[in-house]
């Protein structure tokens, strides 16, 4: 059954698992103004992404919607960029995060490169030093003969906006990484990370902040049936933020009097990394966010001498020092 979603007036949430609310406006793609009906191209008055309700292009690429709703070039599951039902609901984005192919003309689009991001509304300023969940869910498209090994989100508190196609000269505050790249074209790959904010975000970039001599790519085999087309298109689809309470205390005691013995930090439904590094970078001890408890020895049992210890959280920008004193 086609679906129409009109504008309406205020800010619908949805709530997650975990019971909070989901911040990410329409984050799961499925409110639109109008049927998207074909890929994006630039010279559109109004682009297909921006169909979709909160989301836009904050550069010059030409960012997708597709949606069940939609004829087969922009379908689901079907388009032309590949196969691949909604990870949830009838709708979802599609970008690239890397083309070769570049554009033509003298009007900012001509370059060797051709970068696209998807820009999402936050429902309400994120605040100062607070803790927040991040995650989203991607799965590369048939179409892609490229794959990368790291993607970015950025917050920021105005919009975005470039006149060009090129990659966006921003630090996204969470890196997601992947040494074997992001290969998967039959599930969907479900990516998390953890943001403390700075305060006043309203907004979010989603995308590859490497340029062309940066970004690392690898052919997913070398036949592809278009001879060069040296493109990773991905989709994307559930996206979420969610505020949580994180308290990390930067010193403790591990004497064993029963008083401050243990530096823990706990951050429900997160299977993130955290890793406890030494002042010359060396991993002392790991484990996982939701349930870590450090007593103050490494990996191996060996207690740890007095003196200033790192953490570090996988996927992140939460990042301090720890003062270590028996």
């Amino acid at each position: 059954m086609n679906k129409l979603y009109l504008i309406v007036v205020g800010v619908m949430l949805y709530f997650l698992s975990n019971g909070q609310p989901n911040l990410i406006y329409n984050g799961d793609f499925e409110l639109y103004s109008s049927c998207p009906t074909t890929p994006s191209y630039p010279t559109q008055p109004v682009k297909e992404i921006e169909k979709c309700l909160g989301w836009s292009a904050p550069t010059y690429g030409t960012s997708d919607y597709l949606n069940e709703c939609s004829p087969s070039l922009v379908g689901i599951p079907q388009n032309t960029f590949g196969e691949q039902n909604a990870a949830s609901g009838e709708g979802y984005a599609g970008l690239y995060f890397s083309n070769y192919t570049g554009g033509t003309g003298s009007d900012g689009y001509s370059g060797i490169m051709w970068w696209e991001y998807v820009q999402g509304k936050i429902v309400e300023p994120l605040q100062k030093d607070n803790y927040y969940l991040y995650s989203m869910k991607i799965s590369l498209a048939e179409y892609s003969d490229l794959m990368i090994n790291e993607i970015g989100v950025y917050f920021s508190e105005n919009v975005i906006s470039e006149p060009n196609t090129s990659s966006l000269k921003l630090s996204p505050q969470i890196i997601f990484q992947k040494p074997t790249f992001f290969n998967d074209t039959i599930e969907w790959v479900t990516l998390e990370g953890v943001y403390i904010a700075s305060g006043n975000e309203n907004n979010l970039v989603i995308g590859n902040f490497k340029n062309n001599e940066e970004t690392d790519t690898l052919r997913r085999y070398s036949n592809f049936p278009d001879p060069e087309p040296f493109v990773c298109y991905m989709f994307l689809d559930d996206v979420s933020l969610t505020k949580t309470d994180v308290v990390l205390p930067n010193v403790f005691t591990p004497n064993s009097d029963g008083i401050n013995d243990l530096w823990e930090i706990h951050i429900d439904n997160c299977d993130l990394e955290i890793f406890i590094l030494n002042r010359w970078g060396n991993v002392i001890t790991r484990g996982k966010v939701k349930d870590f408890v450090w007593n103050g020895n490494d990996e191996k049992g060996n207690p740890m001498e007095d003196g200033v210890y790192f953490y570090r959280i996988q996927n992140s920008n939460i990042n301090g020092f720890i003062q270590l004193v028996r």
